[in-house]
């Protein structure tokens, strides 16, 4: 796992749909300390995936209405 500034590369789980999501109130999602609000993630049939951590709200927002449009 390789991680730049809210970047996370990483290879595990398999077939990750791409998606913007919140993180899980229990605390299981792994940020290392990384301030986030929400993620954008995906993974391929390899576990070759990828995690960027979202810092603000105003960014969440934008980002969900883009897929929304897409």
């Amino acid at each position: 796992m390789s991680k730049k500034m809210g970047q996370i590369v990483w290879t595990g789980e398999e077939n990750r749909p791409f998606g913007l999501r919140r993180p899980c109130e229990c605390g299981c999602d792994f940020r290392e300390g990384i301030k986030g609000i929400g993620y954008l993630t995906y993974s391929d049939s390899e576990g070759n995936g990828f995690t960027i951590w979202i810092e603000t709200e105003e960014v969440y927002q934008r980002l969900a209405q883009a897929m929304r449009r897409k």
